[in-house]
């Protein structure tokens, strides 16, 4: 058996003997949620809880004790949720030992090295609590994403991708697409060769959603339609770009045999639900789930697929901000080139994609094809800027310097970062503390 196959399983087992029981001592009984139940009728396939604490959706999937809601099929995980709760998974006793045991068989491995599988483990504890809490007799999927460093070390992002998937079965890896590290759709690629099924996540458009579906056929993608509205002052330009993403995909799937579904992500009020209704899957902070069964204003029987519906006259974005940006650069949030499309189709058959490992050459690839600016490497003073919101500052050199989808992911990706720092700390602290 390969070294690396050796190593792959003695983590999985490590890992699975730090596992606990929690959540539910009996199954719950399942009942359906009308509000909820529509949505699935208009076409929606699932829909995730946008949160990593159980007992935060303990409170909204509830309905009495030992009653759960059936439609609430999932949860996904970020570098900021995964944050509020961390603390509570590093003060469990058991982790010590696991980190004594583990680093006595791989005592090469540098401290920032041991925060990766670390943060892993936090990761996949998260997953199966969840799933011990809320599956009952359904499949619970859980989209855990990997720790931002990986970036830039793909083969330890394949590696602990798959540990992921292995110790929580119906895990869904999260890989961030990175403008900066182009390197993340060959990981994407990769994982799902090896039957590990990715999120796509950190997209805001449709021409990014197209390019995680053709070139790494990813399980699923994301627009993160609320920092859309948000960035741009607009009401229903997210849920413009979401539909537009949503109708290019369900083309890619019918013609050209990809298997990518949308994720409708990063929701800020529950009138979004009813605007983009019949998309493949919603991920939705718990706040907004309780606000959705709440209301009194829409009934199930209002809700109706909004596939065949278009926003485009209906954006409501400041005549200020237009003008300060340009019409057609905000339009590309929702329009793609069909050379784009053309591009995309034929380079993912050639040989060269096939086997290629060098993200610098596929920015070579798209530059050649006249889209490179899909990608940017901000410098150092950039990133200090980027890190100081989610959102773009409309007026920095910066968002008029980049293609308007880069510059939101690159936040996105900011962002995350530096929540993925914060945590870095405590778990070297954590660290620190065992040695």
């Amino acid at each position: 058996m390969m070294k690396s196959q050796l190593m792959l399983d003695s983590f999985r087992d490590q890992l699975m003997a730090l596992e606990h029981t929690t959540g539910f001592a009996a199954k719950p009984k399942i009942i359906s949620a009308p509000l909820l139940g529509a949505l699935k009728s208009a076409g929606t396939s699932h829909v995730y809880a946008d949160t990593a604490d159980s007992e935060e959706l303990r409170k909204i999937i509830e309905i009495e004790q030992d009653t759960i809601i059936e439609e609430i099929d999932g949860n996904t995980v970020n570098q900021p949720l995964a944050a509020k709760v961390i603390h509570r998974y590093l003060e469990q006793d058991d982790l010590i030992e696991w980190v004594r045991e583990f680093r006595g068989q791989n005592p090469a491995k540098t401290n920032h090295e041991m925060v990766e599988w670390l943060y892993a483990v936090v990761c996949g504890r998260i997953g199966n609590d969840m799933i011990r809490a809320f599956a009952s007799s359904r499949s619970w999927e859980v989209s855990l994403q990997l720790h931002m460093g990986l970036m830039a070390s793909p083969d330890r992002a394949h590696y602990i991708g798959r540990i992921l998937r292995t110790v929580v079965p119906s895990a869904l890896v999260k890989v961030p697409f990175t403008p900066h590290a182009p390197v993340c759709f060959l990981v994407a690629r990769d994982l799902e060769q090896k039957g590990v099924p990715v999120n796509f996540t950190s997209t805001f458009s449709a021409r990014q959603v197209v390019a995680a579906a053709l070139l790494s056929n990813a399980t699923r993608t994301n627009v993160f339609m609320g920092r859309l509205d948000q960035g741009l002052h607009a009401k229903l330009l997210g849920a413009h770009v979401t539909l537009e993403a949503q109708r290019q995909l369900i083309r890619l799937r019918s013609k050209h045999q990809t298997h990518t579904q949308l994720i409708v992500a990063s929701l800020r009020d529950w009138h979004s639900v009813v605007q983009t209704a019949g998309c493949d899957v919603y991920t939705i902070p718990c706040q907004v789930i309780r606000d959705f069964l709440q209301q009194q204003e829409v009934s199930p029987a209002d809700i109706k697929s909004q596939l065949d519906t278009s926003y485009e006259d209906r954006l409501k974005i400041p005549e200020t901000i237009v003008s300060k940006l340009g019409a057609d650069y905000i339009a590309r949030l929702y329009t793609i080139e069909p050379e784009f499309v053309e591009f995309l189709l034929e380079y993912r058959k050639t040989t060269e994609y096939q086997n290629l490992e060098d993200g610098d050459q596929l920015v070579r690839r798209f530059e050649a094809a006249g889209f490179k600016d899909v990608f940017y490497a901000p410098t150092e003073s950039e990133w200090s800027e980027m890190r100081r919101g989610k959102i773009p500052d409309l007026d920095a050199p910066l968002t008029q310097k980049l293609a308007l989808d880069t510059l939101y992911s690159l936040l996105a990706d900011a962002d995350f970062e530096k929540c993925q720092e914060g945590m870095d700390r405590e778990m070297e602290q954590y660290l620190n503390r065992e040695d």
